[in-house]
């Protein structure tokens, strides 16, 4: 192999219909490897002019790549050769090395493209093809055709790969400074040191220098080096040899958008510590803070670069999206004006493409000409990424060491970075000023060498710090759905609380290790996973992410879900289930990992819900579900549920006396202080009665109201909701059980103390708040529900002592019997006070006076209750 300029020319011959997939695969690797193909893809082998034009075509080849099935191929008239067999015959007479690959005989191929029982000729040729060449086999999948393992077997024994490496010059470099880096990007300092690219460079430096080229899009798969490219390549040709007019004075500026709270907060952070500006300047898209900066900052003839590096993070940073939208809309809209001096370079990730076609800006973007795809490194650049550092450093490579590195390496996207980290092995056990076999063996080659020093490391640490592995990786490994894993940033602050994560990150980022990378200091400080090939490279962290893979990308699923709840205005009828929070809840515990606050609200959404209640627009319905939601997820109201001790918790409100003027009454009722609960008594509470074993229904008390029954069913049994379907009788036993329990007296109120709760001794109000009926503030028939809600949903329908639900929702028992007389007996009828969700609004006013038997049930009455105040 040579490094000269001019590229290595390659021929694919093969027949053509039967083995088109397999020809596309085999031509595409080879341009992919840096190779030169002109293929005969677009003419048919029939008639003369093909055989003298293949021919021809192989003038000057370094290689020619034979694909052989069942069949020889069009033989011309006069001929007993196929032209494909004619191709080989010209390559062996002008000296041109051949890479056979040649069909395995048990393959399932079509009928019509197998000759070999017709033609004899075909079987011959192959026994003689792999008599004289050796061949390897392929499949129907035209994937089984190794290219890579074959290339650079060819390149490594075509020429000795060392001695034909151009002398370059020698640089003043520190001793014990390693030329290679490892995981890291090239960046400043390393510039000089960056070989292989120039002519990827060259291209974006053409691309920049165009009038349209003042945003340019870098695009690449994981380690196909993008990072490096610009921040070494492009930032070297434009600002140390000034290739654009100008531009040896210009600033350059590197951020990732992850570097602060928002992608423009990132930015004003780079800014600030570019031009050494006291405070952060403030950017938006609608003034004009960015082009002030700018302007007051660049001298005459300067010019910004603004390198965003990892431009991915803006969708795996768990940004809201009026942030991304700004930040696109600042970048691209301040670049595309000559007069700002902006320039724009971003690198992203190939499968991030559909992203930026959301947005209108970063659209024009994809569909202009300032879009650059980078390849992967062929064996060529990959020689010179090996030998040039070494050679510009005065460092050596024992023989056969590179041509086994380039064997060992392949083209698959990430592998330099791999390369990378085993040459810095190497420097670190170099002997004098080469580096050895012997050392390559040792630290396991390519692709071992990575597990090697990360898996020395971790068995030197305490079991307790390897423990930490979760916990530290679960915030640095970012997965989505349908998409491999990507790094993520994370402050080293969010470990603080972790002594032995925090000594985990120290020795995977040690010098010796440097699996992870910490950048800044103080509360700014950050890590990161080194480089995305170690996901794969390194066996332990792939066997975490496989087994971590889905709680992983349930958090990340459902960090999104939170996000866009929130930014579609936290619906209630869209709030997940407790079983889907309790999932998520489970996954976080498992890595430590904190959740946002917007996620930690949809696992969480009691606090957020009963906030909610207070906004007097919110619907009826919206009510029955908020009700529900905190029924599933644990109501934490006072008053709603019950205690530690499991017995009902009464939040009591103390109510003033004076008189009240009940419906048909003539005399005025002197009501003396008391205290009623907020909150009619609901179905957890009820049930807690029901299933007590504590022998109240053998008492005395029990006997005496006539009851022997069990309960009937509430109908509906949201735990929050109030408990209908009880009888008077029913209540009384619950207010002597719970008074037995609790060592105080509680019971039913009198209707003159329900009134006087309800309207405060005002005998003029007929509802609950002062003004005139309002039908949003509680549960009626207008309501459209057709039940009961959970207790409490109305705020706004509190009377002015703060008790809730005394209008709607259900009616409720009260002490007396429905007389004038106004007396309390054991037999009859009870009162009703209240209204419910079955009545229309007009008979839910205050005043209103029901009665029924004191052993009916209906599903729309329950009870609340009261006590009287000690003096």
């Amino acid at each position: 192999m040579t490094l000269s300029d001019k590229p290595l020319k390659a021929f694919v011959s093969s027949t053509f219909i039967d083995l088109k997939d397999h020809r596309a695969h085999v031509i595409n690797a080879l341009r992919n490897a840096g190779l030169f193909v002109d293929p005969m893809e677009n003419w048919t082998a029939e008639g003369d002019e093909p055989k003298k034009f293949s021919q021809d075509r192989l003038n000057g080849c370094d290689l020619c790549v034979l694909l052989v099935a069942f069949r020889r191929g069009f033989v011309l008239d006069g001929e007993n050769r196929s032209i494909t067999q004619m191709e080989y015959d010209t390559a062996v007479k002008q000296g041109i090395d051949i890479l056979p690959f040649m069909l395995a005989e048990d393959a399932p191929w079509p009928r019509k493209f197998d000759e070999l029982g017709k033609d004899p000729g075909i079987q011959t040729w192959r026994q003689q093809l792999q008599k004289s060449h050796g061949v390897e086999s392929f499949s129907l999948d035209p994937r089984s055709i190794d290219m890579t393992g074959a290339l650079g077997r060819w390149l490594a024994k075509r020429t000795p790969v060392q001695s034909e490496v151009g002398k370059i010059e020698r640089i003043d470099w520190p001793e014990g400074k390693s030329p290679y880096r490892g995981l890291l990007w090239f960046n400043q300092e390393y510039a000089p040191l960056f070989f292989g690219r120039d002519r990827q460079v060259d291209e974006l430096i053409g691309k920049l220098s165009e009038p349209g080229g003042r945003a340019l899009l870098v695009i690449g798969a994981s380690g196909s080096g993008k990072s490096s490219v610009v921040s070494a390549g492009v930032w070297q040709a434009v600002i140390k040899q000034g290739r654009l007019p100008g531009s040896a004075q210009w600033v350059w500026l590197r951020i990732q958008p992850s570097d602060g709270d928002t992608p423009s907060d990132a930015l004003a952070r780079g800014l600030k510590d570019i031009f050494q500006l006291s405070v952060r300047p403030r950017l938006t898209t609608r003034g004009s803070t960015l082009c002030d900066v700018l302007a007051h900052q660049l001298s005459q003839g300067q010019e910004l670069i603004l390198f965003v590096d990892q431009f991915e993070e803006l969708f795996t940073s768990g940004f809201n999206e009026p942030d991304i939208q700004d930040f696109l809309e600042l970048l691209i809209g301040t670049a595309k004006e000559t007069i700002y001096r902006l320039r724009v370079v971003a690198t992203i990730r190939s499968e991030f493409l559909g992203k930026l076609e959301a947005y209108e800006s970063t659209l024009n973007l994809l569909n202009s000409p300032y879009r650059y795809h980078l390849g992967p490194v062929s064996p060529r650049m990959l020689q010179e990424m090996i030998e040039k550092p070494a050679e510009a450093t005065g460092y050596t490579f024992e023989p056969g060491l590179v041509e086994r590195i380039l064997q060992d390496t392949g083209q698959a996207p990430g592998n330099v970075a791999l390369v990378e980290y085993a040459l810095k092995q190497l420097f670190e056990r170099r002997k004098g000023r080469t580096f050895t076999v012997e050392a390559y063996e040792a630290i396991g080659g390519v692709v071992g060498a990575i597990a090697t020093k990360a898996n020395h490391v971790l068995t030197e640490l305490p079991e307790e710090v390897r423990g930490a592995f979760d916990a530290v990786f679960a915030e640095l490994v970012h997965v989505e759905r349908e998409r491999p894993p990507t790094r993520s940033r994370a402050a080293v602050s969010a470990f603080s609380a972790d002594a032995n994560a925090l000594q985990l990150i120290e020795a995977l980022a040690g010098q010796d290790c440097r699996i992870l990378v910490t950048s800044g200091s103080g509360q700014e400080a950050i890590v990161e996973v080194t480089h995305e090939k170690l996901f794969t490279a390194w066996g332990k962290l792939k066997e975490w992410i496989d087994n971590s893979d889905a709680n992983l990308r349930l958090i990340d699923f459902e960090e999104e879900c939170a996000k866009r709840w929130h930014e579609k205005g936290c619906r209630v009828q869209n709030l997940w289930g407790s079983e889907q929070a309790a999932a998520v809840y489970s996954a976080l515990r498992r890595f430590k990992k904190a959740p946002s606050s917007q996620l930690q609200t949809m696992m969480y959404p009691q606090d957020m819900l009963i906030e909610r209640l207070d906004d007097v627009a919110l619907s009826h319905l919206d009510r029955l579900l908020i009700g529900q939601k905190l029924t599933e997820f644990g109501d934490p109201r006072p008053g709603v549920g019950l205690t530690q001790d499991g017995l009902p918790d009464i939040e009591w409100v103390d109510i003033p006396g004076g008189e009240v003027k009940l419906d048909r009454v003539e005399d005025m009722v002197e009501v003396n202080p008391f205290r009623i609960a907020t909150y009619p008594v609901t179905n957890e509470q009820f049930a807690a009665f029901e299933n007590a074993n504590d022998g109240y229904r053998n008492e005395e008390w029990w006997k005496d109201i006539h009851q022997h029954d069990k309960a009937k069913d509430p109908r509906w049994l949201d735990a929050n909701c109030p408990r209908e379907s009880v009888s008077w009788y029913e209540a009384i036993a619950f207010c002597r059980w719970l008074s037995h329990r609790t060592g105080s007296s509680i019971r039913l109120p009198t209707e003159w103390e329900w009134q006087q709760a309800a309207t405060g001794g005002d005998s003029q109000r007929e509802n609950p708040w002062p003004g005139e009926f309002d039908k949003s503030r509680f549960n009626s028939f207008e309501s459209r529900l057709e039940r009961t809600t959970a207790v409490g949903m109305y705020l706004a329908g509190a009377t002015q002592h703060g008790v809730l639900d005394m209008a709607g929702n259900v009616q409720e028992w009260c002490l007396n019997t429905y007389e004038r007389d106004i007396t309390i007996t054991t037999g009859g009828s009870r009162v009703l006070r209240g209204g419910s969700w079955k009545y229309l609004v007009g008979r839910l006013s205050t005043s209103t006076r029901y009665m029924e038997l004191a052993g009916d049930r209906n599903n729309y009455t329950g009870f609340r209750l009261a006590q009287d105040i000690e003096s």
